[in-house]
């Protein structure tokens, strides 16, 4: 998925630096042959045997070459009879327990040795931490009152297996879930993490994806409505974060918390920012801060909004249409994935039935953690929910 154009180049640019400088050795191969070994992360179990591993390249003809083969003893795989290779690089993939394990080498040759490392699989959402999360706010439209942001965590798969989410359990679904803005639209989420789906929640959205061991990214950006010219928003982290902060343009807006430092303003670009900043926010905590000073609509752009808006037009529009003021008022990345928006009425977007139930037990959950819905009625409902997923997967 591609972020939106609202984003400056140069801004996202040095997040995916700051957040993904890798550096791996690389040596020559056999031209026409690559072999390699799948193997178990996790203490104590071994690599199957006729695991599916699957190559694609790029060959020097342009076509895109696809092969697969199978494992043999100790998870060792070979690709023979290979075209020569383009200067594209190559992936090797492997799907074990229905996650997706990838070795990306971009811009290499083939190159030895090479693996590919799977995970058995836990539920346990405590192997699960945030090590840090910046919001940073990337412009205000004035005319509109809406902010848009860009949001960078660095989350952490403490153990030695994949996280899973359990969509059959009996307490809270443990979702991997992140706090939005109150109203807050046109989400779009990146993150290289395998599988899985976005679900928009009320209180934000949550990813049903795999988590394998180490460390992740993900970026995400949206768009969120402010009343006056200030924004309280109170982020709830149902993980804990080890850094939190919040970045705001030098100009565009100021930032007031009690319970958040001020750090040190950092240059991107030709942008200042001024940084906020909470340490060792603990499991299940929140943080609190307002934005202010934001900027505001012009009285003919003020004027706008309110002809163009259903109740005027239809009560108030006809009785004016003889005066002057009635003249003067007239009023992206592309994606592989998008959040499915979940009404109070209804689940939009979702792309089957299983997610559809995955999002209305997520939802139910958090109107349970908010006080909104009393527990004998909060029981009833998502024991039939649960009933209808274990009915569907049987």
């Amino acid at each position: 998925m591609l972020l939106r154009p609202l984003l400056t180049a140069t801004l996202v640019l040095s997040v995916f630096i700051a957040l993904t400088q890798l550096h791996q050795p690389a040596y020559a191969q056999s031209p026409n042959e690559l072999s390699g070994t799948v193997t178990n992360g996790t203490a104590g179990e071994g690599a199957p045997v006729n695991l599916q591993v699957t190559l694609q390249f790029q060959a020097e003809s342009d076509e895109v070459i696809e092969r697969v083969t199978l494992t043999e003893a100790g998870g060792a795989f070979n690709f023979v009879n290979l075209p020569p290779q383009g200067n594209l690089g190559y992936v090797v993939s492997a799907t074990y327990l229905e996650v997706e394990y990838t070795n990306r080498r971009l811009g290499e040759p083939l190159v030895e040795p090479l693996g590919v490392t799977i995970y058995e699989l836990t539920n346990d959402f405590t192997v699960l931490y945030l090590l840090d999360d910046t919001l940073a706010l990337t412009s205000a439209d004035k005319k509109t009152r809406q902010i848009e942001v860009l949001e960078a965590v660095k989350l952490r798969n403490n153990s030695d297996r994949t996280f899973q989410t359990d969509v059959q359990t009996d307490g809270p679904m443990n979702l991997l879930r992140f706090t939005l803005p109150a109203g807050a639209t046109d989400l779009d989420v990146e993150t290289s993490l395998p599988g899985g789906h976005i679900l928009q929640v009320n209180l934000g959205f949550a990813l049903t994806t795999p988590i394998p061991p180490g460390e992740h990214d993900i970026l995400y950006v949206y768009r969120a409505p402010y009343d006056g010219s200030s924004l309280e928003y109170e982020p709830h982290f149902p993980m804990g974060v080890e850094s939190y902060r919040v970045m705001l343009p030098d100009g565009l807006a100021r930032a007031e918390s009690m319970g958040m430092q001020l750090a040190d303003s950092a240059t991107i670009g030709d942008r200042t920012f001024v940084i906020l900043e909470s340490e060792n926010v603990e499991v299940g905590g929140r943080v609190n801060f307002t934005m202010t000073g934001l900027p505001q609509p012009s009285l003919m752009q003020r004027a706008e909004k309110v002809a163009k808006s259903d109740g005027f037009q239809r009560g108030v529009l006809p009785g004016l249409a003889g005066l002057v003021f009635v003249g003067l008022v007239g009023f992206t990345l592309v994606r592989r994935r998008r959040a499915s928006v979940a009404g109070e009425d209804g689940f939009e977007g979702v792309d089957d039935e299983h997610d559809d139930l995955i999002l209305a037990i997520a939802t139910l959950d958090e109107r349970f953690e908010s006080g909104d819905i009393e527990e004998e009625a909060y029981n009833q409902q998502r024991a039939e929910l649960l009933e209808q997923i274990r009915n569907n997967s049987g």
